[in-house]
């Protein structure tokens, strides 16, 4: 095995175990308990309007990303953990807003924002 190899390798078990961290708790309720309300801090000082597509890196359950879309903004949610996408979906329903909720590494984004995500 190559240096290039060996080091594909660890960045891909080093993501598996961070995957496998943030999915084995509770993620959305931690949230819930400490950033509820800074998603939406965060939307109003970045001033989101039904103008902007809003990209949420690592969004986990969406505490940043569902106050946008509550905004009117179109909204891609982006983890490398799919996992917590399931409350985030239920949050997003109960509050009657929708969407777009993608597995991605930002990492691997090398040249600006994948199209697939666009």
């Amino acid at each position: 095995m190559n240096d290039q190899t060996e080091a594909a390798e660890a960045d891909r078990a080093l993501k598996q175990k961070q995957r496998a961290m943030w999915a084995s708790g509770d993620y959305p309720a931690l949230a819930d308990e400490l950033l509820l309300e800074l998603g939406a801090i965060l939307v109003e000082a970045c001033g989101i309007t039904s103008r902007h597509r809003v990209l949420d890196v690592a969004a986990g359950s969406g505490n940043a990303a569902i106050p946008a879309a509550m905004m009117g903004a179109k909204v891609v949610a982006s983890d490398l953990t799919p996992e917590l996408f399931e409350a985030g979906r239920r949050e997003a329903a109960n509050r009657g807003v929708s969407l777009d909720w993608q597995e991605a590494d930002a990492r691997r984004c090398r040249s600006g924002t994948p199209s697939s995500m666009w």
